[in-house]
Parts: C-alpha cells; sequence; structure tokens
C-alpha cells in the first residue's frame, strides 16, 4: 500500500508540475524530478512485491513472473536513466525512460486484468453456503 501511495504522489507531482522550460526557469522542475524519480523507483518495487506475492492476490504463477521481472527490467534500467539524465550525455533519454516507465505500466495492467478475471470468477461460480461446506 505505501509503494501505491508513493507512486500515485509521484504521478501527481510530475502531472502538476509538469517538464516545461518555464518550470526549469522557476525552480519547480524539482518537484517534477523528485515526482517522476519517486513513480520510477515505487512503482518498478510495487511490480516485484506483487509478483512475488503473487498466489495471495490471485495472480496467475506466469503472471507472478512476468510481474517480477519487469520491475526487474525497469529498476536496471533505472541508473542508466539518471546516469544519462545527470552526466549530459541525453543518449536516447526516452528510451531509457520508457525502459524505466513502460515496465510499471504493464505490471498495472497484468495485475488489474488478474484481479477482474479473478472477481469474474467469483462472481460465476460463488462458494459454496456454509451448511453445504460444513457438511462436506
Amino acid at each position: 500500500m505505501i509503494l501505491a501511495v508513493l507512486a500515485g504522489v509521484g504521478v501527481s507531482l510530475v502531472g502538476i508540475f509538469q517538464g516545461s522550460n518555464a518550470n526549469v526557469d522557476n525552480g519547480l522542475i524539482a518537484f517534477h524530478t523528485v515526482g517522476a524519480q519517486g513513480v520510477m523507483l515505487a512503482g518498478n518495487i510495487m511490480a516485484i512485491v506483487v509478483g512475488a506475492g503473487g498466489a495471495r492476490i490471485g495472480l496467475a504463477r506466469g503472471r507472478s513472473i512476468a510481474s517480477i521481472a519487469l520491475g526487474t527490467v525497469g529498476l536496471i534500467s533505472f541508473p542508466l536513466f539518471m546516469a544519462d539524465v545527470f552526466t549530459g550525455w541525453m543518449w536516447d533519454i526516452g528510451l531509457f525512460e520508457r525502459a524505466v516507465i513502460s515496465p510499471i505500466m504493464i505490471g498495472h495492467a497484468l495485475l488489474g486484468s488478474s484481479v477482474a478475471a479473478a472477481q469474474r470468477h467469483r462472481a460465476t461460480y460463488p462458494p459454496a453456503p456454509l451448511t453445504a461446506r460444513v457438511e462436506s
């Protein structure tokens, strides 16, 4: 839950304080930067945590492994992205940024579709009444 809140705050800061030249000039880019770094780290760690606990929340084994792999790729890409930003190389910065952010989005899609499928399954096959379970 904490990781989800941190990622949400990060996304909010990125949306409120856009990466514009005006915000660079007035110093508000710091909020955008902190928000972006927060969502990049929290979101990818959350993908790993969700994958690791996938069985408890109804994720199939393959989706759990995919979530862990996606979060790992995102975390490995993060220092590459940051090095590109802070060194001033700016060598295909969009590629590195997508390598950090895309795993989060794909992980969210995996989690959301799994939760929706589990809810549909429960609605289609409701649990047996308590008396039937006690008798068996």
